[in-house]
């Protein structure tokens, strides 16, 4: 079964949660130093997340404008997104697998990713304060 019903789920959840990351003092100045935008093209369901980390605080746009350029291109299953932040996928793995697909400098999210590391019992605790992925608070999966 999927984790996500549904796009706004995926926004809601996954979306919201880099959104809080990317402000987070800890994390990022991290985004920051990256000094990268990337695109996240979700697929089960079909969404997408644009990560702007060329200018201080980052900004997390939703479903951005097909037209947007950015450096980086993501495209991924969300449960694949979702397993990525709960600390479950090896991103290196699931690249030679072709369970990832990047499209533009590869060098900058694999530097990026030991950085994230912080962010996965975040993750956890805020999916937790939700009552799970997909949720709002107060209510459950």
């Amino acid at each position: 079964m999927a984790t996500f019903a549904n796009a706004q789920q995926v926004y809601d959840t996954i979306g919201l949660f880099l959104d809080q990351i990317t402000k987070d003092p800890e994390l990022g100045p991290k985004f920051v130093a990256a000094d990268t935008s990337f695109l996240v093209q979700y697929s089960d369901p079909d969404c997408a997340m644009l990560v702007d980390a060329t200018i201080d605080p980052p900004v997390v746009t939703m479903n951005p404008d097909p037209a947007t350029e950015t450096e980086i291109s993501l495209a991924m299953a969300a449960d694949d997104g979702h397993d990525f932040w709960m600390g479950n996928l090896n991103m290196a793995l699931a690249l030679a697998k072709g369970k990832v697909k990047v499209t533009g400098p590869i060098s900058k999210i694999m530097k990026l990713l030991p950085a994230m590391r912080p962010a996965f019992p975040k993750y956890k605790a805020f999916l937790e304060e939700r009552g799970g992925p997909g949720t709002a608070p107060g209510t459950t999966a």
